[in-house]
């Protein structure tokens, strides 16, 4: 039996929708190893977040009432995108990087009104809301490595997010547990995060490359 000539259209498009949503993801993929080779002190992986990921960082934010979301560190936007899909239509998304590679990769792939990227570093944070009138925000949504950072660059970034944050606000950060091992110079990231935040809660995600424990502060 023959298959109907609308059927056999309807198949060929669906492998054309799956091979374009592939190549798309692998361009994705492969930007972000090559990139984070050349700056790995500041993306901190060699991969980008998994939905699980995602998931836990941004299960924290009120999307109905948050008007005002900061990313930092957007990559080739695996978390921008998710953000965007829970944003409310009167929010903005200000998405901030440094790497100039991965600002054009997202603005050729996301056109949306309420998404707005910033090129520049996440230590100038309060200048880039400033210059767009504003005073705070509603969450703020870090991918930066802090782990392998300088320690006066983390804290800076840190304080500048903190200061920049709504008193009902709250700001998710993950830490790949790759950087979580044993030693007398270990990093704890909860302990530091408790200088700028009152309340720091931890939650792991063992689904991700690589596995990552993701904070959540509030003011």
């Amino acid at each position: 039996m023959k298959t109907p000539p609308h059927k056999r259209l309807d198949s060929r498009h669906n492998t054309r929708l799956r091979w374009v949503h592939s190549s798309r993801l692998h361009n994705s993929h492969s930007l972000f190893f090559f990139q984070s080779l050349q700056s790995l002190t500041v993306t901190a992986s060699l991969f980008p977040s998994s939905r699980f990921l995602a998931s836990a960082l941004l299960r924290p934010i009120d999307f109905s009432k948050a008007r005002v979301i900061v990313e930092l560190g957007m990559g080739t936007g695996a978390i921008t995108r998710e953000i965007l899909r829970r944003l409310h239509p009167g929010s903005v998304l200000y998405a901030v990087d440094i790497n100039p590679a991965f600002l054009a990769h997202v603005q050729r792939r996301i056109h949306d009104i309420r998404f707005v990227p910033i090129l520049g570093g996440a230590e100038h944070l309060g200048l880039f809301l400033n210059q767009r009138g504003i005073d705070r925000a509603d969450a703020i949504v870090s991918s930066l490595g802090l782990s392998s950072m300088g320690p006066d660059l983390r804290s800076h970034i840190v304080r500048q997010a903190a200061d920049h944050l709504s008193p009902d606000g709250v700001l998710t950060q993950y830490q790949y547990l790759q950087f979580n091992t044993p030693g007398p110079h270990r990093f704890r990231e909860k302990d530091f995060l408790h200088e700028y935040f009152r309340e720091v809660d931890a939650e792991r995600v063992i689904w991700n490359l690589p596995p990552a424990n993701v904070f959540t502060c509030r003011p």
